[in-house]
């Protein structure tokens, strides 16, 4: 099976950080720019491939239902009346849009229960050929499997507008079109990902090849893609979902045991073990942070408990690379969600967790939902940024619990999108986006595998949310009371610093007479 590919490199969403004492930003910069040129060399194999497939002609039959009459059609020598019929058999296709069907193509589609075909891929040897060109780590110990899921058909003026197939298990890992051999002109698969894109014209592919030819494209589950217009004749095609299954070194499908990342791979380990190695790089230990490359199947509205870490086996590609280049280290890496908060003058809040926070409640103001990630869900500031206004100054304030050195920003790949609202002087409603990523624990020098040799500093969350007077009021008459004590107490005793400092000037200025004096005359 031919393969191309066609790189890409996605939109990030931050990469916000600060340097260690002692370090500018652009000493940090260089220190982290090889890892990241590596991390890159890993992107460089796109997450598609496309090719032809010569097949026996009796391979090419199909059965289906025409209401309550059984039919076979033999591709090779379909007629066009019969291609007809067979498009007149199909119901309109929908795609699925944040979890709803959507009608936006036009395109008809037969499900599984109404046809058969004679071939399955597996049988036809596409199993070694897509775990050789897909890019993938741990799927080089795993079996893939094939789900046949529709037989689509494309008449002149049909078309697929851009959609990607929403992931329905956690180990689906993208899809397989075949296109079989009726003639036809347009209705090229256009495949799109970080803003590159490739062009795969089955129409002209079969045209050129030998009679039982079938086109083939296996692409990742966040792969953008569409079918443009046909312009004659009829496209049929068939869609398969691949799954990875469990190891079995006993099948003849088993991936390569060398992985089509393997030479990126080895540059991306040698890239991070020198980065260890420079005791100038996180002298006091740190985290680093990498955005995920591909798209995961979380949930849009996030309402029920999900570990993060059951994620790890399906890790795609260069995510999967990433994370096992540094468990080889010996460091601890795991799969964080970074919660991206902000509400209009308030300003912006990024709150790192270990787990969905599916109880955020939609009434609570901003500060309110960050003591929520912190207390409920074991957050942690990453960054926080309040935006000053005219009339307040004091709201100028930047302040975090611990930093993160992003090697690649996050990316907005598997979003997780809450709706939480402010009821204070005004209405005024604020969203709170999750970012999946995967987060090192890096020790000081000398001691990089043990994350506990790291220095941690942590604020009191007071400090913040006590800049809000309105915030003030929401508090109960006890706790008020009490902050007015504390906060007049502390004033005494700086009105009693500064009076005591002042008495020591009078001392020191009564009783320190300059050398010209004459106090024997006294």
């Amino acid at each position: 099976m031919d393969a191309r590919f066609l790189a890409r490199s996605s939109r990030p969403c931050f990469n916000l950080q600060r340097p260690q004492a002692g370090m500018s930003g652009s000493n940090l910069k260089t220190l982290i720019q090889p890892l990241a040129a590596a991390v890159t060399e890993l992107s460089n194999k796109p997450p598609w491939c496309t090719g032809t497939l010569q097949v026996s002609p009796e391979d090419l039959n199909i059965f289906y239902l025409r209401g309550n009459e059984a039919r076979m059609l033999r591709i090779p020598e379909a007629t066009e009346n019969q291609l007809d019929e067979l498009a007149e058999a199909c119901r309109p296709e929908t795609f699925g849009s944040n979890d709803e069907a959507v009608l936006d193509c036009k395109a008809g589609k037969m499900d599984v229960k109404n046809f058969s075909i004679n071939f399955t891929p597996g049988g036809l040897g596409l199993s070694q050929a897509i775990k050789s060109n897909l890019p993938g780590d741990k799927a080089d110990e795993r079996n893939i499997s094939f789900e046949l899921c529709k037989l689509n058909v494309y008449g002149k003026g049909s078309f697929f507008k851009t959609h990607w197939d929403t992931p329905r298990d956690d180990d689906m890992v993208g899809s397989l079109v075949i296109v079989l051999p009726t003639p036809h002109e347009g209705g090229a698969l256009l495949l799109r990902h970080d803003n590159e894109e490739m062009i795969f014209d089955s129409g002209q592919e079969l045209k050129e090849a030998p009679a039982g030819t079938i086109a083939c494209a296996a692409f990742s589950s966040d792969v953008d893609h569409e079918v443009q217009q046909v312009k004659s004749g009829h496209r049929v095609s068939l869609t398969y979902n691949l799954y990875f299954g469990d190891s079995d070194s006993g099948s003849r499908n088993r991936f390569p045991t060398t992985t089509t990342l393997a030479p990126a791979m080895e540059i991306f380990s040698k890239s991070l073990k020198r980065l260890l190695d420079n005791p100038k790089f996180l002298p006091k230990g740190g985290l680093l942070g990498f955005g995920l490359k591909h798209q995961y199947p979380i949930s849009s509205n996030a309402d029920t408990e999900m570990d993060l870490q059951d994620l790890i086996p399906y890790l795609k590609g260069e995510d999967s690379a990433i994370l096992d280049a540094c468990k080889a280290q010996g460091l601890e890496a795991s799969l964080k969600i970074v919660y991206e908060l902000a509400m209009g003058y308030k300003g912006k809040y990024h709150v790192m967790c270990d787990e969905l926070a599916s109880r955020l409640e939609h009434e609570e103001p901003l500060e309110d939902a960050v003591r929520t990630l912190r207390d409920d869900y074991g957050g942690t500031v990453i960054w926080q940024n309040n935006v000053a206004n005219k009339w307040d100054k004091r709201r100028k304030e930047t302040r975090w619990d611990t930093d993160v050195t992003w090697i690649t920003p996050m990316k907005n790949v598997t979003p997780v999108k809450h709706l939480y609202i402010d009821e204070g002087s005004h209405i005024e409603m604020g969203y709170a986006y999750g970012y999946l990523s995967i987060i090192v624990e890096v020790g000081a020098p000398g001691r990089r595998d043990d994350p506990s040799v790291r220095s941690y500093f942590k604020f009191s969350f007071s400090m913040i949310i006590l800049l809000s007077s309105r915030l003030l009021r929401r508090r109960d008459a006890n706790d008020t009371k009490m902050w007015k004590k504390k906060t007049k107490m502390k004033k005494m005793k700086g009105m009693e610093m500064k009076m005591k400092n002042k008495r020591k000037e009078i001392v020191v200025l009564e009783y320190s007479p300059s050398p010209s004096s004459n106090v024997s005359n006294m």
